[in-house]
Order: C-alpha cells, then structure tokens, then sequence
C-alpha cells in the first residue's frame, strides 16, 4: 500500500473520487466552524473553509495526546500523529450557488423540496474550494472552481419522488449528480467531478505543480 493523501473530509464522495485514481486515501475529518462571514462572496467562502479543514487537521497531525504517568494529566507530544512519510493533506468545500444566493445542506425534507423547485428549469453554480499542504514545506495552495450546471423542469411528483430516494439531506443544493440525482442535469458546462465534490483535474495539476510526483498515480 502506498503513502497515503490524508483527506481533510468527511465526504465519501470525495476519498471515493481520489481512490478511482489510484491514490491511497486516509480519512482524518476535520470538525470546523462552517459559518459564512457576512458578506463573504462564494469563492472566497469554499477556499476559506478548504484551508480551515486542511490546517485543523495538520495540527491535529503534529501532535497526539498522551497521559504524564506521574501527573496523570493530558499532554501533547510533537509528531506523534504521523508517519515520517506522510506529507500531502488535501481538502474541499462544495456549495450550489443559485444567483447571488448559497444553497447549503437542507434541514429537512420541506427546505429540499424548496430548493429542488427553485433550481427546477434553471441554471446554478457549483463552487468548490480545495486545499492542498506540503506537510515537508509547510506551505500549501488553494483554488476554487466552478461549474455550471441546467436543470431539467422538475414537477411536483418528480420533486417528492427524488426526496423520497433519501440522496437530498446531506448534500447541497439537495441532490447528488453522482446518484439517482443525475436525471435531475439537463446540461454540466465545467468539470464534472468538481460538481460531485472535488476537481480532480485542477487537484492533480496542482500536486503536481507542488512535486507531489512521488505518490501521483501515473
């Protein structure tokens, strides 16, 4: 098994995109504060919270709890949370942007089927920001990219139907291009895995910009 890209997500999609690649991935999710800054425009929301997940998880990476023996007290120990080989940590943020507007995650079943009927017969963005840190160098780069996609004219039944698939709740803008969601997609104009959740063309070009040549799986 190869070095592993430690990916600063909790999304399955996203270690699932990098896997098909070739790449050997360790999941380490990252627990940060997701809460937009007022006035924050999209692209500098995602690239934001990417770097945030990213540089959370580094410091959890360069030091591990362990317990003094004598005090009995918690202490942090430089290090001790990975490999010596261990160098790439990459992370991303996604969000739908409909106008001027962010759709996020729905909170229930009702605000879905709201956001269905507004991206019904309508063209939106999707933006994803992603992070990429040189553990070796301790530096690090950030994009965001975005994607243009159409959807379909969405009744009302289709709208319940998909809702009902049980893919609305934990993504944003409710629906999944990768699932059942894609007969939703009239038209994509951009990458198409940015919309899943990560750009796998710009994540590998920027690797390979950085000298990530050593795990690249080509």
């Amino acid at each position: 098994m190869g070095v592993p890209i430690i990916l600063a997500s909790a999304s399955p999609r996203r270690k699932e995109l990098l896997e098909r690649l070739g790449f050997t991935v360790k999941v380490i999710p990252p627990g940060v504060d997701e809460a937009r800054i007022d006035n924050e425009n999209p692209e500098n929301y995602v690239k934001r919270l990417a770097r945030a997940k990213v540089l959370a998880v580094v410091e959890r990476l360069s030091q591990t709890l362990y317990t003094d023996v004598e005090t009995g007290v918690r202490r942090t120990a430089p290090g001790g949370a990975r490999t010596q080989d261990t160098r790439w940590v990459i992370g991303a943020d996604t969000v739908v942007v409909l106008g001027d507007q962010i759709l996020g995650k729905p909170k229930d079943t009702a605000e879905a089927a709201e956001m269905l009927h507004r991206l019904s017969s309508s063209s939106h963005r999707v933006i994803s920001g992603f992070c990429i840190h040189d553990l070796r160098k301790n530096k690090e780069g950030v994009q965001a990219v975005q994607t243009e996609v159409r959807f379909k004219r969405l009744t009302a039944t289709e709208i319940e139907k998909y809702i009902a698939v049980g893919e609305s709740m934990d993504k944003a803008g409710a629906y999944a291009v990768q699932g059942v969601g894609a007969y939703l997609v009239d038209s994509i104009t951009g990458s198409y895995t940015n919309v899943v959740g990560l750009p796998l063309c710009q994540t590998v070009e920027m690797m390979e910009e950085m000298g990530a040549h050593d795990i690249l799986p080509y």
